[in-house]
This record gives C-alpha cells, sequence and structure tokens, in this order.
C-alpha cells in the first residue's frame, strides 16, 4: 500500500513540476487593407491542452459619436460559436476605460512598477510587421514612408526596453508609387510566459493592493461593474 501511495505521490509531484514550468503562449496577429480589418487572439497554456481562440473579425468606424463597432467571436478548445458579440468603442467608452485606469493605480501600491515587473518576464518569441503605403503623389509617399519607419522604430524601442525579444523583429515598409491610395498592414507576434511568472505576478498584485488602504475594496468595485455590464450586453445581444 506504502508502495502505491509512494508512487501516487510522486506522479503528482512530477505533474505539478510539469505544469509550473510550462509556458503560456500568445499569438496575436492584426491585418488592415482599406476597409477591412481583421485581429485574432490565440492562447494556448499547459501544454496545448486549453485552448482559447478571440477573434475580431470586423472593425466599422460608424462616426465621430458612435465610434467603432467591433465584432467579436470567442472559442476555447476549438468550440466554434461559443461566445459571439458585439462592442461599441466610443469616446465615452475610453473615458470610462480611462477612470477606471485611474482607480486602480490608486487601489494598488506602484502599479506601474508591477506592469514593468510582470512584461520583464515576457518572451517575444517572434514578431514581424510589414506595411505598404500609398498615396497617389510620389513625393508624399516618400516623407509618409519615413514616418511610418519612425513610428515603428519609436515603437519596437519601446518594447525591447519591456520585454525579452528571443529574435530581432521583422519590420518591412513598401511605398506604393502607384496613382492610387493605398495602406495594407499586417502585424504577426508569438510570445510566451512561465506559469510561476504569471502565478507570482498574481500574488505580487494582491499584494500591492492590500498594503493600500480600501484598495481591495477599489478593485471590488471595479470588477463587479465590468460583471454587471458584461451580463448587460449578454441580455441585449439575447433580447
Amino acid at each position: 500500500m506504502w508502495i502505491w501511495l509512494g508512487g501516487i505521490g510522486l506522479f503528482a509531484a512530477l505533474l505539478l513540476a510539469a505544469v509550473l514550468i510550462s509556458n503560456v503562449h500568445v499569438h496575436f496577429t492584426f491585418r488592415k487593407h482599406k476597409s477591412d480589418d481583421y485581429a485574432r487572439i490565440n492562447v494556448r497554456l499547459l501544454y496545448g491542452i486549453v485552448r482559447i481562440n478571440y477573434e475580431i473579425p470586423s472593425i466599422v468606424f460608424r462616426n465621430m459619436k458612435e465610434g467603432f463597432l467591433v465584432k467579436t467571436e470567442q472559442h476555447v478548445n476549438h468550440k466554434h460559436g461559443e461566445a459571439e458579440g458585439h462592442e461599441r468603442v466610443n469616446k465615452r467608452k475610453v473615458q470610462k476605460w480611462a477612470k477606471e485606469v485611474k482607480i486602480m493605480m490608486r487601489a494598488t501600491d506602484a502599479l506601474k512598477i508591477w506592469v514593468q515587473q510582470t512584461l520583464s518576464r515576457v518572451h517575444m518569441t517572434q514578431l514581424s510587421w510589414s506595411t505598404r503605403i500609398g498615396i497617389g503623389d510620389a513625393a508624399h509617399t516618400a516623407i509618409l514612408t519615413g514616418w511610418v519607419w519612425s513610428i515603428k522604430s519609436i515603437i519596437i524601442g519601446f518594447l525591447s526596453y519591456q520585454i525579452q525579444f528571443k529574435r530581432p523583429p521583422m519590420l518591412e515598409v513598401v511605398p506604393v508609387w502607384e496613382d492610387e491610395m493605398e495602406f495594407q498592414t499586417e502585424l504577426n507576434c508569438k510570445m510566451k510566459i512561465r506559469i510561476t511568472a504569471v502565478m507570482l505576478a498574481g500574488v505580487r498584485l494582491m499584494t500591492r493592493v492590500l498594503e493600500v488602504d480600501g484598495g481591495w475594496r477599489m478593485w471590488l468595485k471595479i470588477l463587479r461593474e465590468q460583471r454587471r455590464r458584461h451580463k448587460k450586453k449578454l441580455k441585449e445581444q439575447q433580447g
């Protein structure tokens, strides 16, 4: 009997160790060609046993007041149609998000430092970003191409101080010298982080929240509000 118990204990220990040394893999893709937009976030964990696929097949700009209408689809372990919906992103929604971020910063001790510590554990295994651009005038297209190169360089330079790049990023800006306007871009990046780093980040976040007087109450209020809005949106979509 003791041999069986020892074997079960050893198996459980090995299984726990395998989970702790595993990685969370995130694959993000974004494409835009004229009015066609597409984005996808694929998350794999526990050696691919759990797969979450979040797609944005359509991003439609209504007007300055209504903002963007974003259609979403979520699949877990390749189960199609598990969750579908839409999200309206406008000035009011952005202001509400900014307000919640400010509340979280007040409710957490040194939240920026926590974010930097967490991002430092992220490994970028692949990043490619290609863009084709033209505005119908050769001189202006050349100037715009230089601006796009500068913007990409600034973004990649900022990211290089936050996360670890395993491979040099592949950047491309192709000027289009035709008379018609052209804009096409595709971003593809893969990153990973260990389960232990995610768990440690969660513990650090809880510790920083508890160090602020009333911090956990403010976080709880935000989470309840997010849950209320989610339920309201589900009812509207079902109705």
